[in-house]
């Protein structure tokens, strides 16, 4: 894996926007967290997150949860069903994530959109 916050350049300082852009940035870190505003079942999650190889979304789900963002807790009757929620840390991502969707909502999906010919 790699490391969060790391020195930029050889100042020592570590620069807080690459290291969320780290966090953040990597594939399929923001589709998890998005929809974990309530706990989910593995199953439903990785149906929300979309088209995602399984190998990789355990990764990413155990990533996130060694960064203290989400929290995995086994059902005590049956360990299979494994169900996910966010940390107070990782809600705290939450109204960025929602601030970033409508940032795109309105610069990018709209911009993508067609356009009518007068």
């Amino acid at each position: 894996m790699f490391s969060i916050a790391k020195p930029t350049h050889n100042t020592g300082h570590i620069c807080p926007v690459a290291a969320v852009t780290r966090l953040l940035g990597a594939r399929w870190t923001m589709q998890i967290i998005h929809p974990l505003r309530q706990p989910r079942r593995y199953c439903e999650l990785q149906d929300l997150v979309g088209d995602v190889n399984p190998a990789t979304f355990t990764q990413r789900l155990r990533f996130l949860e060694r960064q203290g963002l989400i929290v995995r807790r086994e059902d005590p009757e049956n360990p299979r069903h494994v169900q996910y929620e966010l940390t107070a840390k990782g809600r705290e991502l939450l109204p960025i994530l929602d601030a970033l969707a409508a940032w795109a909502q309105r610069w990018m999906v709209a911009e993508s959109s067609p356009k009518e010919n007068p």
